[in-house]
């Protein structure tokens, strides 16, 4: 399975606005190599190593909720605590984003 599948919205190194994979891995020597569609329209074959996911902020706050409160990775937690620490992660957010900029 490979690691970034096609429509993959990825960082690539030292790039402010996120890259798009196309298609990969595709093999060559030394490492993998993914075809990405860079923000300027620009495409090139890229290794791996010079990729990055980017983690949505609704699955960074649910990690870490879940690690504090249970003290396990969210992936881990049976359906019904990852459906709370969705909820509760989501929550957060909303509060978080309604009151920026307040004291």
């Amino acid at each position: 399975m490979s690691e970034y599948n096609a429509g993959t919205k990825v960082r690539y190194r030292n790039m402010a606005m996120p890259a798009e994979v196309l298609s990969g891995p595709h093999p060559s020597p030394g490492r993998d190599r993914y075809l990405i569609r860079k923000a300027d329209g620009n495409v090139s074959l890229v290794p791996n190593t010079d990729l990055e996911r980017i983690v949505p902020r609704l699955d960074q706050v649910a990690g870490t909720l879940a690690m504090h409160l249970y003290g396990r990775a969210y992936v881990n937690l049976d359906f019904t605590r990852r459906s709370q620490i969705v909820y509760a992660a989501a929550q957060a957010l909303r509060i978080a984003d309604s009151t920026r900029g307040q004291v």
